[in-house]
Order: structure tokens, then sequence, then C-alpha cells
């Protein structure tokens, strides 16, 4: 028997195979796309109406959907009033806190104690007494300032010219006139007990002159306050001038050549009156500090 030969066919080649494609995901959606002539509006109205009848069908679904949306729109309102008003209400101290210390105080640096001393309807040997006492018992560490605060009948601040008028009697009014109303009594603690004197001026042309003027009277002013010898006889108290630190000084000393007052405009605007160089520089440090951070 003769091997079967193979159809070649007229041309003498084999016919070709037709092989369908593969069918895809991708190419049924686009067949039947093409047969139903969808567009995709139509696919997208499609999708919306099922949605509505899954809806419909599923009302416990939709029930708690919208409960839930309810709820957090509820909730996070409750939130945003609640933050709105914590934030009100700490605003609101924090400007009652404020308003307290600028109206209850005069200090210009930062203390450590505070003591009320009222200067009210009280003779000046009273008052002077008074700062003096606290002088001698203050317990303080060193370094440290006890703040006076001297106060009227209601407890408020006094103003400082009732307080010069007590403390410096003899002190010349055009002096007086130029200082503003900030002002600072205290003791510090040093080697000792010292009380010191802040005054602030903007008016230091008027307020340098009027204190050379006052020299003459500043031991008898302030001599007590300071424990300073009396100057006998017709010798007036000399001031002199010297220097510490890049600050100009008027220094007044005793017989035996020992610092017992001194002051300086440690700045255009502020004076410092204390007891010895030691205590001021001490005051320059601590008062530059608050400065920086008021």
């Amino acid at each position: 028997m003769e091997p079967q030969k193979e159809n070649l066919g007229e041309t003498g080649q084999k016919p070709e195979v037709q092989i369908k494609n593969l069918r895809t995901y991708q190419g049924d959606v686009e067949e039947a796309i093409a047969k139903n002539h969808f567009t995709t509006s139509t696919i997208l109205i499609a999708e919306q109406k099922r949605k509505a009848q899954n809806e419909i069908s599923n009302p416990e679904i939709a029930t708690n959907s919208s409960a839930r949306n309810k709820f957090f729109i509820l909730t996070g309102t409750l939130f945003l009033i609640l933050g709105i008003t914590t934030v009100g209400v700490v605003f609101y101290l924090k400007s009652r806190n404020t308003a307290v210390i600028v109206q209850n105080t005069k200090a210009l640096m930062g203390f450590s104690e505070e003591k009320m001393i009222s200067v009210s309807g009280l003779n000046r040997e009273k008052i002077m007494d008074d700062i003096i006492s606290e002088k001698q018992s203050a317990n303080l560490q060193v370094n440290s300032v006890l703040y006076i605060n001297t106060v009227n009948t209601e407890n408020e601040p006094e103003n400082l010219e009732n307080v010069l008028s007590i403390l410096a009697p003899n002190m010349p009014p055009s002096l007086s006139r130029s200082f503003d109303k900030k002002y600072m009594l205290g003791i510090y603690s040093f080697d000792s007990n010292e009380p010191f004197i802040i005054l602030t001026t903007s008016d230091f042309a008027n307020s340098y002159s009027g204190m050379l003027k006052w020299e003459k009277d500043m031991v008898l002013d302030l001599g007590k306050i300071f424990s300073i010898p009396q100057f006998t006889g017709s010798s007036t108290p000399e001031f002199k001038d010297e220097a510490m630190k890049n600050k100009d000084l008027r220094v007044l000393k005793s017989s035996d050549k020992k610092t017992v007052l001194l002051y300086s405009f440690i700045d255009k605007n502020t004076l410092v009156i204390t007891a010895n160089g030691d205590i001021l520089n001490a005051i320059i440090g601590k008062y530059n500090i608050s400065k920086q951070i008021r």
C-alpha cells in the first residue's frame, strides 16, 4: 500500500489553519458594547440605577448608612464647638491674668518674695521703720530679691509721686516730675541685705541734672534706709564719678573710704540707687534678664 500524500492544493502549499483568538474579559465587554450599542453614559446610568435598587431592596443597610453619617456629622460639630470654647476660655483667662499683673505690681525685675507696705495715712518714720524691719528680718537666699510693694489703703499700687514725697521730701520738684510712673523698691540679698530703688525716666537730661542737685540732700532723705552714718558739722556729702563695667556711677564714700551710697543710669531710661557696686552689678544682671522676657 502506498503511503497517503498530503493534499497540498493547487498551489502546492499547506492551507493555513484559522486559529480563533483567545477570549478575554476586555474582549467580551467590547463585544457586548458593540452588539447592544452601549455608551459610557448608558453604562453610568445603569450602575446608578443598580445601586438605587440595592438600597431599596436593602432598606436596613441604607438606614444604617444614613445613621452613621448623621452620627459622624454630629460628633464633628460637637468637637468643633468644644475646641472653639476651650480656646476662648484660655484666651480670656490669660487676658485677665495679664491685667491683674499689670495692675497689682510695679516690679521691674524678677523677685523671690513680696511684701506689701502701706504708705497711706502713715507718717514717714513709720514707713521708714517698716522698710528697715524688712531689711533686717528678711531671710533671703544669696542673689535673691524681696520686692517691697508700696500700696495705698485699698492695697493698690501707690503712685510714685506720693512715695517720693514720703521717702525723699527734699528731692527737687523738677526731678520728681521727670520720673515716669514705673518704679521698684526692694531688698537685695548679697553679702548682706541691702535696699535698692529703681526709677524710670523718659527725660534723661532733666533726671540727670536733677540728681546732681539732689546729691546734697540724698543722705538726709535716704540715710536711714541705707544705714549711712550722718555727716557732722558743716560738711556736705560729696559724690564722685566712678565707672564699673562701662557704667558711669556717682559714688558717696564714708570717711574710711567705703562706699555707702551710689546711683547710676544703667541706661537712658533707668536709674538705680543702692548701697555698693556689688549690689548694683547684680541688679543690672537681673534687670537685663527681666527686660528681655517682658
